[in-house]
């Protein structure tokens, strides 16, 4: 359902606000340019900008269960409603993203789902140098099969509930510029059905409080050196018969944004990252924190993007345990003309579970063509691959499928 939600509507609801040295993006490139024949119109009312959208699409999966043990086929219909309020000038801007989505499978109903978002951002100072930034959301979503958070066979969909809010402040001193974040989400997980009853996933629920902050000095038009300190607390519901999972996540790492030439854009940091448990019975888990950030194009029609980035969270298979996920994508968006583009990405993960003798990695590549007929009607094909890899004796299987979804958006 992942998959389904990027490749019909772009985008998720946004998380809470990324905040650091942004690499800007030149606004004639794919991906920031805009089409005014194919720009969506809305309506206004009060002020507000409305902009709805409906998309139609046909999901096929050849291993719905993402385990090779159960292989089965099947495809899923998609509706998906969202419209967007927008509202700004020059000192202020409001946005207020909805949405729903309904997924109905063919020949396997008890997979179906039912996910919704709404989410509120609201910035003071939209174009000087310092702003403030409130976001508030609430979500219901699946979690992707085949992945750390969700390797449940013969169930129905793992559901999540996500209440979140931030508060995320920018200041700039000429050269010099100071970002700060203060966060809450709290993850709640419905229980799921399956052919032997009612399984409770209540000990997954959890509340995540933190705080985040970066520096950033330009050291000459080109060059810009940065650093960042991350804390989060996890505070874990507690369950009988697990001891105290609650744990907390710290990281210091120190980095470089480069214009290397003015179409290749590079950032990286490299740091030391900790998530210890309460518990000092768990222990922790600790090692080398990287991020990195690329932008290269080549021409005004091809942009490509790629990311690195890591975290740490529960393991859910012994339930205590922690695991660190290590992630690279790589994005690439070719306009063959003003009514189609290209689009492919590939994904690699590593899932490293400590004090474990065992590990995997997930890889997945995806792509297809997005094609524009007017202000109001588009359409994406999309074909894609996942496997997971596994090393040792693992609680989890590896696994292969691939899959394809036809989409058809409808805009006003």
């Amino acid at each position: 359902m992942a998959v389904v939600a990027v490749c019909i509507t772009g985008s998720h609801a946004t998380q809470a606000q990324t905040i650091g040295p942004l690499i800007a993006e030149p606004k004639d490139v794919p991906g920031q340019r805009t089409f005014p024949e194919y720009s969506a119109v809305g309506y206004n009312l009060e002020g507000f900008d409305i902009f709805p959208t409906v998309a139609f699409g046909a999901y096929a999966d050849t291993n719905v269960f993402s385990r090779n043990s159960v292989k089965k086929a099947d495809v899923a219909l998609v509706f998906e409603p969202r419209v967007r309020l927008r509202r700004e000038d020059r000192r202020q801007a409001a946005v207020i993203d909805l949405g729903a989505r309904k997924s109905s499978y063919l020949k396997l109903p008890n997979q179906s789902a039912a996910e919704y978002h709404f989410e509120g951002t609201y910035t003071r100072g939209t174009t000087t140098p310092n702003s403030l930034t409130l976001n508030a959301g609430y979500r219901r979503e699946a979690i992707q099969r085949g992945t750390v958070e969700n390797d449940l066979v013969d169930s129905g969909p793992l559901l999540r509930r996500v209440a979140q809010g931030s508060l995320t402040g920018r200041k700039r001193f000429n050269r010099l510029s100071i970002d700060a974040q203060t966060l809450i989400v709290a993850q709640s997980y419905e229980n799921i059905e399956s052919s032997s009853g009612i399984i409770d996933q209540k000990f997954r629920n959890v509340s995540r409080y933190g705080l985040h902050g970066v520096v950033s000095f330009d050291a000459s038009s080109r060059t810009a050196i940065f650093g960042s300190v991350e804390f989060d607390k996890f505070d874990y519901v507690r369950v009988s018969g697990l001891i105290n999972r609650d744990a907390h996540n710290s990281s210091v790492t120190a980095g470089l944004r480069y214009e290397i030439t003015r179409v290749l854009y590079a950032q990286a940091s490299v740091g030391y990252r900790r998530y210890d448990f309460k518990d000092r019975t768990l222990g922790n888990v600790s090692g080398v924190a990287v991020s990195a950030h690329l932008r290269y194009f080549p021409t005004k029609l091809l942009a490509v993007r790629g990311i690195v980035e890591q975290s740490n969270t529960t393991s859910p298979y012994d339930l205590v345990g922690a695991v660190t996920l290590t992630t690279a994508k790589l994005d690439v968006e070719y306009e063959m003309r003003r009514s189609m583009s290209w689009l492919s990405s590939i994904k690699f993960t590593l899932e490293d579970y400590a004090k474990q003798k065992y590990s995997a990695r997930r890889l997945e590549i995806n792509g297809g063509p997005r094609l524009r007929f007017n202000r109001w009607l588009s359409m994406d094909v999309t074909g894609g691959y996942a496997q997971r890899f596994v090393n040792g004796a693992a609680p989890f299987e590896k696994y292969s499928q691939v899959y394809g979804l036809v989409s058809v958006v409808l805009a006003r």
